[in-house]
């Protein structure tokens, strides 16, 4: 049996990723749980992919962008492939493990796989420098216990998965355009218009939404930090990049930094760099850095940003070295900034530096008109003209109909397993995952009617509500109605409520 407090981090982590639909959080965390459950020297979370194919995703704690393994290569990829765990308490004869990279001080490892209904989406291996260290099938057992109390989460990241491994190479490919474009997106503001190759990144038809295109392209043209207040999943980060190619910075590096993927230490490093490592600040430098929920960062990591957006020179996280930079901040936050300056959570000086240059993207539920646009572009983003799929009107209603909390990276999510399910032309309501509709509270306004009252009998009952309020008190209550005592006992005689010797 598991104590107290395992049990109860594990319950944490289950909250945290039903929470946060993103593989980078999700694969960090778990391998965070698993190495402080542990106690181990290393664990590594690789994620699987749709091909087959590998990446190391995660290491004890911290996010990492790992090479892609191809299929069936390392102990990771033969568990992928084998769908059921392995160890090895000799890994450098072992044949399965020799040729897998790990530490030199590695002794044992043990590799489970993390599957829903029979799909893997990642593998999770648990290194140990200690000599005597022997996995067994209970350690296996343990592992799997822990996985089966996560099923929630595992499931609702699969499903992102599926969809998310479809479209990345799309992604990419749109990512290296856009980066080697020379010339700033064209976008018509007044119509909306864009041509093929700016829908695929931004869609926008709502009036509000183009406002705050239009706002972003202003800024742009200017050298200023920006922050950008929304909701999560909104369309943040996407603007961000927009706001890069539409500036003078173009030509540069665009950097995103998730300041919720990674512990202080880690994200110190990601960010200023170590010696032998460039942080991203040095990545950046000449172009724009994305701080993406920065209301996340620690004192010590705001203090540090805003010292180098003051002066323009980076201190590396291990002090051993001092850059010079010119980059453009943009930020991104889903919580009030201004509501954490009061709480003394975010740094006021950082907060005014960043809030001169304020943009607010709506929630998706502000947007209806995008709602159907956004749908549209996600079902047919990777179809030809001929394949086109379309939305029937009663699942346009539906759409509409929902509060996307999510926004429009829900909205997204939802479409993209869709358009790969669905396999005739027309997609409809019934297609569509049970959306639960926004509860509208309607004010009841309640109609009083008028009733003719005589002035004594008004009076009367006030004076007898205010005794009961102050228990009795004639003194008090004599005050509180603004007559003097006497008259109050005069009153309270013409009632009939005291005797003639009273009064």
């Amino acid at each position: 049996m598991k104590n107290a407090t395992i049990t109860n981090e594990l319950a944490v982590l289950n909250t945290q990723l039903l929470s946060n639909l993103d593989e980078t959080v999700f694969f960090s965390q778990l391998s965070g749980y698993f190495q402080q459950v542990t106690g181990e020297h290393k664990v590594q979370v690789y994620e699987a992919m749709g091909d087959g194919s590998t990446r190391l995703g995660a290491e004890n704690g911290h996010s990492i962008d790992g090479e892609i393994l191809a299929k069936g290569i390392g102990l990771s990829g033969y568990v992928a492939r084998m769908k059921r765990a392995y160890y090895s308490n000799n890994v450098k004869r072992d044949p399965i493990t020799a040729h897998s990279k790990r530490d030199d001080s590695v002794e044992a490892e043990l590799a489970v796989p993390v599957m829903h209904e029979g799909v893997v989406i990642g593998t999770i291996h648990i290194q140990s420098t200690k000599k005597d260290r022997s996995f067994s099938e209970k350690d296996v057992a343990a592992i799997n216990e822990d996985l089966k109390s996560l099923a929630a989460p595992i499931r609702n990241m699969r499903l992102y998965l599926v969809a998310r491994h479809m479209a990345r190479e799309l992604e990419s490919k749109l990512a290296q355009r856009e980066v080697e474009r020379t010339q700033a997106p064209r976008f018509d503001i007044k119509t909306g218009t864009q041509n093929i190759e700016e829908r695929v990144n931004l869609i926008a038809v709502s009036k509000s939404m183009l406002e705050t295109i239009q706002v972003a392209k202003k800024l742009a043209a200017q050298d200023f930090p920006i922050l950008l207040d929304g909701a999560h999943g909104s369309g943040k980060k996407i603007l961000a990049r927009k706001i890069h190619f539409w500036s003078h910075r173009k030509n540069g590096a665009c950097v995103l930094v998730h300041c919720t993927s990674m512990q202080e230490a880690a994200l110190d490093i990601e960010l200023f760099g170590k010696k032998g490592k460039k942080g991203a600040f040095a990545e950046a430098n000449g172009g724009t850095l994305i701080l993406d929920d920065i209301e996340a960062l620690s004192h010590t990591l705001q203090a540090k940003i805003l010292r180098a957006m003051v002066t323009g020179e980076v201190v590396s996280s291990d002090n051993e070295e001092k850059t010079m930079i010119n980059v453009r901040v943009i930020a991104t936050c889903k919580s009030s900034l201004e509501e954490a300056v009061k709480k003394g959570e975010f740094k006021e000086e950082l907060y005014i530096r960043l809030n001169s240059m304020n943009i607010k993207v709506a929630p998706l539920r502000q947007r209806q008109d995008d709602i159907r646009a956004l749908a549209e572009f996600f079902l047919n983003q990777n179809r030809s003209q001929n394949e086109a799929k379309i939305l029937t009107a009663a699942a346009q209603a539906k759409l509409a109909a929902y509060h996307w909390p999510g926004n429009v990276q829900e909205l997204k999510g939802i479409i993209e397993r869709v358009s790969v399910v669905v396999e005739g032309q027309y997609v409809d309501e019934s297609h569509l995952p049970e959306l639960r509709r926004e509860e509208v509270k309607e004010e009841v306004k309640v109609e009083v009617k008028f009733e003719e009252v005589p002035l004594h009998d008004l009076e009367k009952t006030h004076i007898l509500a205010t005794l009961d309020h102050l228990s009795g008190n004639k003194t008090r209550a004599a005050k509180s109605l603004g007559i003097t005592v006497k008259t109050l006992y005069n009153k309270l005689h013409s009632y009939g409520l005291i005797e003639n010797r009273e009064a």
